[in-house]
């Protein structure tokens, strides 16, 4: 899993950087495999004004599937990259397993479909007659 950090209106320092990627490979470590690649970008909103202006995005790609898009603001940068982490675990998480329940479904939606095997008949049920007892010949 490759993962990109970017920065707007903002001074990427390498702590930074090595903080967001941290972060976002602790709460994805579970699903490396499935992912491809992870895009981070940090901004500032508002510039020097104040408020909730630090924003975190990511943008995850995964194998085969449509990308994730998680957008957290907060007044503080490493809280909205905290935030914008744990939200991109738990969305990861249930679209895969969304995707691993669909699969488990189909499958077993395409056995019932399949035609049953035939099983051998048992040979003493031919043999009854009608007082119930089996006739050997």
């Amino acid at each position: 899993m490759k993962i990109k950090v970017q920065a707007r209106h903002l001074a990427l320092t390498s702590e930074l950087k090595e903080y967001v990627q941290r972060r976002i490979r602790f709460a994805l470590d579970s699903r490396l495999d499935q992912i491809k690649r992870v895009v981070v970008t940090v901004s500032d909103i508002n510039g020097p004004k104040g408020g909730e202006d630090m924003r975190c995005q990511v943008l995850i790609k995964l194998e085969g599937q449509n990308d994730i898009v998680i957008d957290n603001k907060q007044a503080h940068l490493r809280s909205a990259i905290d935030k914008a982490a744990e939200k991109a675990s738990r969305t990861v998480s249930k679209r895969i397993e969304r995707i691993q329940h669909k699969a488990t479904r189909i499958k077993s939606a395409l056995r019932r479909m399949a035609p049953q095997k035939k099983s051998k008949p048992d040979i003493y049920e031919e043999y009854e007659n009608e007082y119930g007892y089996y006739q050997h010949s």
